[in-house]
């Protein structure tokens, strides 16, 4: 039988950030001596996230660390998606999202939709008592300088393969052009497209033009069309967003559609709005290229974040609803939901409302 007390100290780093809670890592140490050291015992249990820096994605380096001078100006900062439930009771959890202060190194807490930084009362939490689980993870483009984002802004940024299996930068621009990061600068790829999401999709990269077009995108950053456009889906003269989302294995587009556009006064200038009235969305049938329109969504649930978008089971956190949307309006702070059996929309008033506990956690 194999002497488990030899293998690779890699080897047994790779299973110790995959587990679950404190509890399963002080299990995990305490088989033997080599795996006890093989990982510290510390109750962080939520994975370091070390910046990628663009000129150099092959190493990864500490986020308290950038040489001086550093050529390294633009950086991925990487955050993400955990169901959080109690040990004792694993039956249903909370939605949080956390990403690593670019100043200070340390973990923090940002609003799951949002992305902005939350303020929490808990000072310390006994993290015995959770078992915390990644469930997607999110990118944003920024600089090293400003700790700010790039003059370059991008709606949705991914990691890909190119043609030689290395990992390439992919980004969505906001005027709808694809960059992507080569020799030590940002390269656009001309299209007659204006994209308005990407995603990685069974290994595969596809993106999604303004009009609703499903598009192959090959490692040589080639483009193929692969489904119908959705058609100009317009609510009092306004157009919709249109965003991936998995679930089930399976590709859905969720179009966005807003009501009418109005001026908002925000300190000394002006700025125009818009507000969503609803959502429609599309199963894309891969084999057929085929869009198909989706009246519910079973036991799911979609979240619309600003930097990404993804499904949940409904059941598995506190009050979430199934066959819904949940997300937030451009300059506004209320979260919101969106039931599709019905199509109304409920805006959060107050924390306690059933529908919201799932961005809640009462730990806080």
């Amino acid at each position: 039988m194999a002497d488990w007390s030899t293998l690779p100290e890699e080897l047994l780093f790779l299973i110790a950030i995959r587990l679950f809670s404190v509890v399963e890592l002080k299990r995990f140490r305490s088989i033997c001596t080599s795996w006890r050291s093989s990982v510290l015992g510390n109750n962080d249990l939520f994975p370091n996230r070390p910046l990628i820096f663009l000129n150099q994605l092959r190493g990864i380096f500490p986020t308290q660390w950038c040489p001086v001078n550093s050529p390294f100006n633009a950086f991925l900062s990487r955050a993400a998606f955990f169901c959080v439930t109690l040990s004792s009771s694993s039956s249903q959890g909370w939605l949080i999202k956390s990403d690593v202060d670019i100043n200070s190194g340390k973990f923090r807490l940002i609003d799951p939709l949002s992305g902005l930084a939350m303020r929490h009362l808990c000072e310390r939490l006994d993290l015995l008592e959770f078992t915390i689980s990644e469930i997607r993870e999110a990118y944003q483009v920024l600089d090293w300088d400003t700790r700010r984002k790039t003059s370059d802004r991008f709606k949705r940024v991914i990691l890909v393969k190119d043609k030689r299996g290395d990992q390439r930068v992919l980004g969505i621009c906001s005027n709808g052009n694809i960059k992507y990061w080569k020799r030590s600068q940002w390269k656009v790829k001309q299209f007659a497209y204006r994209f308005s999401d990407v995603i990685v999709h069974k290994g595969l990269t596809y993106a999604l033009d303004s009009t609703g077009t499903v598009l192959w995108v090959s490692s040589k950053l080639k483009i193929y069309r692969y489904g119908p456009p959705l058609g100009d889906n317009i609510t009092n003269g306004c157009s919709g967003e249109r965003s991936f989302v998995e679930c089930g294995g399976e590709l859905y587009i969720v179009d966005r559609l807003f009501g009418e556009i109005f001026r908002k006064r925000k300190g000394n200038a002006n700025f125009v709005s818009v507000e969503t009235v609803g959502f429609k969305i599309y199963k894309f049938e891969e084999e057929l290229g085929k869009m198909i329109e989706v009246e519910s969504l079973g036991e799911n649930a979609f979240v619309i974040a600003t930097d990404t978008c993804f499904s949940v089971l409904a059941c598995e956190y506190y009050g979430c609803l199934q066959n819904s949307i949940y997300f937030k309006d451009a300059e506004e702070d209320q979260m919101k939901v969106f039931k599709l059996e019905n199509g109304s929309i409920t805006t959060m008033s107050q924390p306690s409302q059933s529908c919201f506990q799932m961005f809640v956690p009462s730990f806080l």
